[in-house]
């Protein structure tokens, strides 16, 4: 909430009579103005904003014949926001009877050339917001110069570029009043900041991506020698499962041993036949006398 320095703030006149409130439902929102008095001599102490305006009090007056300032609610630099007629009471400013009923008018203290301040739009956001949670159909932020019947520069340059940016809608931030120039820069710098990043996560990813083919690679290879030697003697075991008895692992001829005798048996006792005259070369054989050999 807004606090509204009161109309004694600025020893302000008793209004003369007055058009009265304004009705809720017809209110469409609020309107930007500025004094426009054609001079570059700011307006930013307090004592100089109260003067400016019992001096506008007294020219609506008394010049114009109207009942009062014409303004709702004026807002300074340093974002003082100065109660007028008070935002339930109907301005005069806006042109003509339809368009005060149906639009408030906030005074921006602004001379030519004069940019808004970011203390004076953090305020002017929240009036307008105090104004919209009274006139919850009045969402409309417009300049003097939208709905003026006659033409009008209010509230000058500076003040609707920042209508049209939205600097003066609640919620608003000021980290979003950028010029231009500075939003192609910011997005230069995310379009590099992006392109580097994506680059990095290129190269981060082959680096890792190579990492892990070596890894996978290595694990293969180990796996099938592995599985080269498990195959291998497994096969081996089956080969041997289904082999003669007669060999030996090595695959040489294997020797009997010979069976342990039974202890309930009888020996055999019988002898093998043997023969007296083993079988000899015959040129190592006895010549016999009536052998010999004939000349």
């Amino acid at each position: 909430m807004v606090e509204y320095l009161p109309r004694s703030a600025w020893n302000a006149r008793p209004p003369n009579g007055g058009p009265g409130n304004l009705t809720v439902s017809r209110v469409e929102g609020a309107v930007i103005h500025w004094p426009g008095t054609g001079s570059t001599s700011v307006i930013h102490s307090k004592a100089a904003v109260a003067s400016a305006l019992r001096g506008w009090q007294d020219y609506h007056m008394d010049t114009r014949g109207w009942s009062d300032i014409a303004y709702q609610v004026a807002v300074d630099q340093a974002g003082r926001a100065w109660t007028l007629r008070g935002l339930r009471t109907q301005s005069g400013a806006n042109g003509d009877t339809d368009v005060n009923e149906r639009y408030g008018a906030v005074l921006l203290i602004l001379v030519t050339g004069e940019q808004p301040s970011a203390a004076m739009k953090a305020t002017t956001r929240g009036v307008i917001a105090d104004f919209r949670r009274i006139y919850p159909r009045g969402t409309a932020i417009r300049p003097h110069s939208a709905v003026r019947p006659e033409p009008t520069d209010c509230p000058g340059d500076p003040a609707r570029a920042a209508i049209a940016r939205g600097e003066f809608t609640p919620g608003h931030s000021e980290d979003d009043d950028m010029t231009p120039a500075q939003m192609q820069e910011l997005k230069n710098f995310i379009e590099a900041r992006t392109q580097a990043y994506a680059l990095w996560t290129h190269r981060q990813l082959r680096k890792d991506l190579s990492a892990v083919v070596k890894a996978y690679a290595l694990d293969i290879k180990n796996y099938e020698r592995q599985t080269d030697a498990a195959d291998a003697a497994r096969a081996a075991a089956a080969v041997w499962a289904t082999a003669p008895r007669s060999l030996q692992v090595d695959g040489t001829p294997a020797v009997d041993e010979p069976a342990a005798p039974d202890p309930n048996a009888d020996p055999d006792l019988s002898l093998p036949d043997l023969d007296p005259f083993p079988d000899t070369p015959a040129e190592e054989a006895p010549a016999s006398n009536g052998d010999q050999p004939t000349a």
